[in-house]
């Protein structure tokens, strides 16, 4: 296995990897990308460790969810699972910690991984199982019992993932392992107590690899497990690139090394997204890409502020973001700043609540009471440049920013005029006088999400629909157009707006605005298929509930 065989298989899909003097490499397209189409799918180098909290709703094997719909309809929706009674979970006798949806799941496990870690008391320690799992997975890769044939529900997830992004080469066993390998792991500037910790997890694992007589028959191995030092190599390559696994909810429920999803760079600003069909990583496209722009994924929350951003990325990555967000050669950075470098600058601040004051929910009920929800009309059809108000608070940022910018997306106008629209919002809310405490924050964002929680808690649909208004408001300011938190949200939105029963038909209207908005995001963010499609299909089966309602 080579670099030629990787670049034969990226080609196929239209992309290439090439060198970058700031990034050590990065992925381009070769051809046009459109929008909502997946890029590449990627799949696991060895089975994802799925966290202690979550092993009782997913098969360990599949990944498949207690209740969702049976082995034999993998990718139904879950209305459909939940009318067909369910899958049920089985747990593994012996260790009694690991849950299975049917003796095929169980028995790819027990014969790939699971007999040598059944008992293992040590698995409980992420970097240990994983790691241990890694060695497992390419020792039988290497040897030939890890063979490319039909896994039950694994193998059909697979399929299923694959299938939707073309004509491009299925990524082998072999060529998981050698992007693996190109990996870097920064060992020479990890933190010291790290190494440390990684040397003592390496040799307990290769002890107990040894006094488990775990079959290491390759040619490489030679009857003898990796030495200590290759196995804390594996261990900081997979600290530096692994993923954490999330449903179409975006709700995180394990972590998996995928390398081919570790070529893509980060940004702030990403024109990829990186969801999951199973342990099937697809990377699908936020925004048209043009041949030879990089395609980037995001490897943090977008919605948090600089600092803590940089901080993650110094701290797992090692590396100090230059994306056009974060500002840096190449990013059109000026002496003063433009364009996304103003977003951080807006959206930062520690502040809220009155005078300092504790923020509770009298003081929260205030703020939001006064929002005007929009009409469902104003918001179809996108016009010219709206002139900001004479005072931002929260009703007057909320009713700017959804007239400005959800009649775009729902016109379907192109990434630039988007773009240009949201830099004019930028300079406006730079320039405009603001009342105390800033109304668009990431402190103010994290305690109208809570509230809207308590909300949506207390059936309060009035005064969720506000609240979910004006997050949606913040989405649209900080996260790109068709992210899938803000497809998701919308979908919650629409929801709050058809039970608020003293709103009307108004609030119906409305409610049909934000679903078709949601179908909009979601469709490119999710696609039609697979598990993350029948989201889209169950926003579509409640489009036609509100439909019926409207008479339409």
């Amino acid at each position: 296995m080579s670099a030629t065989i990787l670049t034969r298989h990226l080609h196929s899909h239209g992309l290439d990897l090439v060198t970058d003097t700031h990034k050590y490499r990065k992925v381009v397209a070769l051809r046009p990308l459109n929008k909502g189409s997946v890029v590449i799918t990627s799949r696991p180098l060895c089975n994802p460790i799925i966290f202690p909290t979550h092993r009782t709703q997913h098969c360990e094997t599949c990944f498949r969810t207690k209740g969702s719909g049976s082995a034999t309809d993998y990718g139904a929706s879950a209305a459909a699972g939940a009318r067909s009674g369910g899958l049920e979970l089985e747990r593994c006798s012996v260790c009694k910690k690991r849950y299975y949806c049917d003796r095929d799941c169980f028995t790819v496990a027990w014969k790939g991984w699971h007999k040598w870690v059944c008992q293992d008391k040590d698995m409980e320690d992420l970097d240990y199982e994983m790691l241990k799992m890694i060695v497992i997975s390419i020792e039988r890769l290497r040897n030939g019992a890890f063979k490319e044939s039909k896994q039950s529900g694994v193998a059909t997830a697979t399929a299923a993932a694959a299938a939707s992004h073309g004509t491009g080469e299925q990524e082998s066993l072999a060529l998981t392992e050698y992007v693996f390998s190109t990996l870097m792991g920064h060992e020479a500037i990890s933190d010291p107590a790290e190494i440390a910790k990684y040397r003592e997890i390496a040799t307990k694992i290769r002890e107990q690899l040894i006094v488990a007589k775990f079959p290491f028959k390759s040619e490489t191995s030679r009857g003898e497990p990796p030495s200590v030092a290759e196995l804390m190599r594996y261990l900081c390559r997979f600290h530096c690139n692994n993923f954490s696994i999330h449903d179409s909810q975006l709700f995180t429920m394990a972590e998996g090394t995928f390398p081919v999803g570790a070529l893509f760079n980060h940004s702030c600003r990403p024109n990829a997204i990186v969801m999951y069909e199973g342990q099937t990583q697809v990377v699908r496209t936020l925004e048209d890409i043009a041949v030879g722009q990089e395609v980037c994924t995001s490897y943090v929350d977008n919605g948090v502020q600089r600092a803590e951003r940089r901080q993650l990325l110094r701290g797992k990555y090692y590396f100090d973001c230059l994306c056009p967000r974060c500002g840096g050669e190449g990013s059109g950075i000026t002496t003063e700043k433009t364009g996304f470098r103003i977003l951080d600058d807006l959206i930062e601040g520690d502040q809220d609540g009155e005078d300092g004051k504790k923020v509770d929910g009298e003081w929260l009920t205030k703020q939001f009471e006064t929002i005007i929800l929009p009409g469902a009309r104003s918001l179809q059809a996108a016009g010219p440049s709206l002139q900001p108000p004479t005072m931002i608070n929260r009703g007057s940022f909320t009713s700017y920013i959804i007239h400005s910018l959800v009649p775009l997306i729902q016109t379907g106008v192109t990434e630039q005029e988007y773009t240009e629209r949201l830099f004019e919002i930028y300079n406006a809310l730079r320039t405009t006088p603001h009342c105390t405490p800033k109304p668009f924050t990431t402190t103010v964002m994290t305690n109208a999400t809570s509230f809207f929680n308590t909300s949506l808690e207390h059936q309060s649909w009035a005064l969720a629909s506000k609240i979910g208004t004006f997050i949606l408001a913040l989405y649209l300011m900080i996260y790109p157009r068709h992210h899938p938190l803000m497809g998701l949200h919308c979908f919650t939105l629409a929801k709050c707006l058809w039970n608020d029963v003293d709103g009307g038909m108004t609030s119906v209207r409305l409610s049909h605005e934000i679903l078709k908005l949601s179908h909009n995001i979601l469709t490119v963010s999710h696609g039609r298929t697979g598990q993350n499609g029948s989201l889209v299909k169950e926003v579509e089966e409640f489009m036609r509930t509100v439909e019926t309602e409207l008479g339409s």
